[in-house]
């Protein structure tokens, strides 16, 4: 029979500061947190677990949405995502009523299309446990950034639409079995027709034990990336050659391809 008990993660601030440590936690959080010390959850993971979702809601938070949300990811004893739900936040209030729903949504999307690292195997009491990680997201206001953050914030969000946009077409609909990185690198012309497309795939960094190589996956991959109309990839853009050529990775796993538990 398995179990259910909540990490809860630092907080992850999608703006300018971290602001973990700002509140006291409540008594259930401070002995969710006190189990996580007895299980032994390195800090090692919880920096490396609020980076790449720092850096993803950075990302996906195109329209500039104001609140905050906690994003409840369950995962199962192989570190397998089961399960996405995103709740008003209960430890940070942020008056702008009008961006909770898509708050919502996009921290749900968030929690599905984003590879983070596994728990420690420690955490899980056998094999058929499981864990609740529950990860404050803070989406402060950003009409204070200058205009070099304005500007490296709208990288950001055009990588992201690249890289969805290629997840979405190319990558989402194919079965895969281990977790990876696919990589894209092509060159198009303006009209958008791909001319080149190399693929390559990769262990992940975060999970580099799950991965499997396959040949048939990649060729797939390649094929249909020359099928694409490029123009309307977000940020597609010629060059002074008429050319457009660009540099994508896009992270996968079966959880972020489909097959999810229900």
């Amino acid at each position: 029979m398995s179990t259910r008990s909540p990490l809860i993660m630092a907080t992850l601030a999608a703006g300018l500061l971290a602001l973990g440590g700002c509140q006291k936690p409540t008594p259930a959080e401070a002995a969710a947190i006190e189990a996580v010390d007895r299980q032994q959850v390195d800090q090692g993971f919880i920096e490396a677990f609020s980076q790449v979702l720092y850096r993803n809601a950075l990302g996906a938070n195109q329209q500039g949405l104001i609140g905050a949300v906690d994003m409840h990811m369950t995962l199962n004893a192989q570190n397998r995502v089961l399960a996405c739900t995103a709740r008003p936040s209960t430890h940070y209030l942020i008056a702008d009523k009008r961006s909770d729903a898509g708050l919502l949504k996009l921290a749900t999307e968030l929690c599905w299309n984003t590879l983070l690292p596994g728990v420690s195997p420690q955490v899980f009491k056998d094999a058929d446990d499981t864990q609740v990680i529950v990860a404050p997201l803070v989406f402060p206001s950003l009409d204070a950034l200058s205009i070099e953050q304005k500007q490296r914030q709208a990288v950001r969000v055009s990588l992201y639409q690249q890289m969805r946009f290629l997840r979405e077409q190319l990558v989402a609909r194919q079965s895969v079995e281990g977790v990876g990185v696919a990589s894209f690198r092509y060159v198009a012309n303006a009209q958008g027709q791909v001319q080149e497309c190399q693929v390559r795939l990769e262990p992940s960094p975060y999970r580099p034990g799950e991965f499997k190589p396959d040949s048939a996956l990649q060729q797939r991959l390649a094929s249909q990336c020359q099928q694409l109309d490029l123009r309307q990839m977000p940020g597609f853009a010629t060059g002074p050659e008429g050319l457009a050529q660009g540099f994508v990775s896009v992270d996968y796993s079966p959880w972020m391809n489909g097959a999810r538990a229900n």
